[in-house]
């Protein structure tokens, strides 16, 4: 229950990638999670199997960025994006 009149409602959605492309964000904090077995970078900025990203937003951000990521390699690749956005 929201105890704060002001609160905001939001959910979190997960998608998991196998094969380079992009993302668009439209949210307010994306976790980038590196669960493959070969680097991939992201926008840029490269993780390696097990590491993460996180891109925050503060109260009613909405970070609208498209965040493109490729593989090192085409086996072994998993790339775990989990999305928390506002509701309603």
């Amino acid at each position: 229950m929201c105890i704060d009149k002001g609160c905001k409602k939001y959910v979190t959605e997960t998608k998991i990638y196998s094969t380079s492309g992009q993302t668009d964000s439209q949210c307010n904090s994306i976790l980038f999670i590196n669960t493959g077995s070969n680097n991939v970078t992201i926008d840029g900025l490269t993780l390696q199997p097990n590491q993460s990203w996180s891109v925050e937003g503060n109260r009613e951000e909405i970070n609208i960025h498209t965040y493109p990521f490729s593989f090192s390699s085409a086996t072994g690749s998993n790339l775990t994006i989990i999305f928390k956005r506002y509701v309603g």
